[in-house]
């Protein structure tokens, strides 16, 4: 039994080094994860219900989910240096859903945050307030960063071709 609740603990251990080789390798994810950052401290100017936060945080899962699934896709189908049909469509159908996530995602966010009343109170707030324009343009260049200043091994490949 001990050593059926250490391998369960330990699973947590792998899951978690799969997420993390997959904000290391792919830009994608960073983008998501900046992505979702963003969302959540945008959802602070609205008075989200419960409901409401759980279709943003449902949404932001599938997406992060669905990016981490493809590439795992991915990692699979690139074992052999051949690229046959059958692995162009597992991978194309992989970016695929983490597509369809995103769209689905943005028109959660277009549903939660279109309220033009709000759109203006934060323009002024952020107008009115230099400190918070300037953390908003410092989150800003820190996810540029984030998400285009590290080399990722499909990006080392791409580069030697």
């Amino acid at each position: 039994m001990k050593e059926n609740i250490k391998g369960f603990f330990r699973s947590f251990t792998y899951a978690a080094a799969g997420v993390r080789e997959c904000v290391k390798k792919e830009r994608n994810m960073r983008f998501h994860l900046c992505a979702a950052v963003t969302v959540i401290l945008w959802s602070l100017f609205y008075e989200l219900t419960t409901g409401e936060y759980c279709a943003l945080f449902l949404s932001i899962g599938f997406v992060i989910g669905s990016e981490v699934m493809n590439t795992a896709i991915e990692a699979a189908v690139n074992v052999t240096e051949k690229v046959s049909p059958l692995a162009r469509t597992a991978k194309d159908c992989g970016a695929g859903a983490v597509l369809i996530s995103a769209v689905t995602a943005v028109c959660c966010g277009i549903a939660l945050f279109g309220d033009g009343e709000v759109l203006r109170n934060i323009l002024d707030f952020f107008t009115d307030n230099p400190l918070a324009l300037a953390g908003a343009g410092a989150w800003v260049i820190f996810a540029v960063i984030f998400i285009f200043g590290k080399n990722t091994e499909r990006s080392i490949k791409e580069n030697e071709k």
